[in-house]
């Protein structure tokens, strides 16, 4: 009896915007340009006269590295030297560092003061990580109904992960009633300034269908906007819709490409169906030995179809160790080793 290995879909898991969010650079240094060293040196002498916004700079080049050793306390020492002079951004970057413990001692309360601070002066990204805060009860109570407040000042002032964030609270009646169209509205803003996880929420929505039936073709636009910043998640999903032939020409070799990026980042459920296309020969050639082995770094959504086909003893150890092999140059390479939850973006 010929078995037949499945393609799993993605459960449609909505990403949260989980990382804290730091202060860009004001002034006269725009944040994609680093502090050189000249600079530094203006900078330490306004610094040193008082000038806020030189401060709450010199610790963003502490804090980063650009233009100055990395040092989180030398950070915290000019953050905090600004923060006390009523600066939102360094407020904000102070309590970011207190929450992650760099520089200064991890400290939840002290880092919901300063975001507090901050917040109250409409800082956006202060907002943002207030909500974070009360989301998960770090420092405050934890409280939906104030995470909720938070995440839409800042997503009403346009910030991008607090939009991302108010839409997932309506996407799954989190504190307000569920409202997939509501959403909709918030993933989209969020989407069009180039949020990954925005981006990947949304097609996952127009996959699902809201209030309607699914609309396969804007799903897979957004799920390759996502898939093009480099999200699992979203290349995973991407390469089933072309699989599957679903808003998108079908077509195994773009199944292939996507499934092979997800699974090169250690994403399970990619790996799984790289396995199950290498096993059936679909957009590559057939493969069972590389088969086996993406089955088995799948965990167990591969092992579900390992048992299926009855793979014998010799060739599954012959897998597990060429699975050991990647696992370890992978780390190497990355130097990271499984990812979790790779939508989530830490600072």
């Amino acid at each position: 009896m010929q078995l037949r290995s499945r393609l799993f879909a993605l459960a449609v898991s909505f990403a949260l915007s989980a990382g804290l969010c730091l202060a860009e650079q004001p002034g006269d240094f725009p944040s994609h340009e680093p502090v050189t060293a000249p600079n530094i040196g203006k900078l330490l002498r306004k610094a040193t006269e008082g000038d806020t916004g030189a401060q709450f700079l010199l610790g963003r080049a502490y804090e980063t590295g650009n233009g100055a050793p990395q040092d989180y306390s030398e950070a915290a020492r000019w953050y905090l030297q600004a923060a006390n002079r009523g600066r939102a951004e360094a407020q904000n970057n102070l309590g970011s560092l207190y929450v992650r413990g760099l520089g200064v001692p991890t400290d939840n309360q002290r880092a919901s003061n300063w975001f507090s601070r901050a917040a109250v002066q409409q800082y956006p990204p202060a907002e943002f990580n207030l909500g974070l805060l009360y989301s998960r009860g770090l420092g405050v109570r934890k409280d939906g109904a104030e995470a909720l407040r938070w995440y839409r000042k800042s997503a009403e002032r346009g910030y991008a992960v607090a939009q991302n964030n108010l839409g997932i609270f309506y996407r799954e009646g989190n504190g307000v009633p569920e409202d997939c169209k509501q959403a909709l509205e918030w993933f989209r803003k969020a989407a069009k300034q180039g949020l990954a996880e925005a981006e990947f929420n949304l097609g996952a929505l127009y996959e699902k269908g809201c209030g309607a039936s699914p609309d396969y073709s804007e799903a897979a636009k957004w799920y390759t906007r996502a898939a093009q910043h480099g999200t699992p998640e979203a290349q995973n999903n991407l390469a089933y819709l072309y699989r599957e032939g679903k808003g998108v020409p079908a077509s195994d070799a773009e199944a292939i490409k996507w499934f092979q990026r997800a699974a090169e980042q250690d994403f399970a459920a990619a790996q799984a169906n790289l396995g199950v296309m290498y096993l059936h020969g679909l957009g590559v050639q057939r493969d069972t030995a590389a088969a086996y082995m993406w089955l088995t770094l799948a965990g167990n959504a591969g092992k579900r179809v390992l048992s299926r086909l009855q793979v014998p003893v010799e060739k599954l150890k012959a897998a597990r160790r060429r699975a050991e092999s990647w696992q370890a140059e992978h780390r190497n390479s990355s130097g990271v080793a499984r990812v979790e939850n790779p939508a989530a973006f830490l600072p």
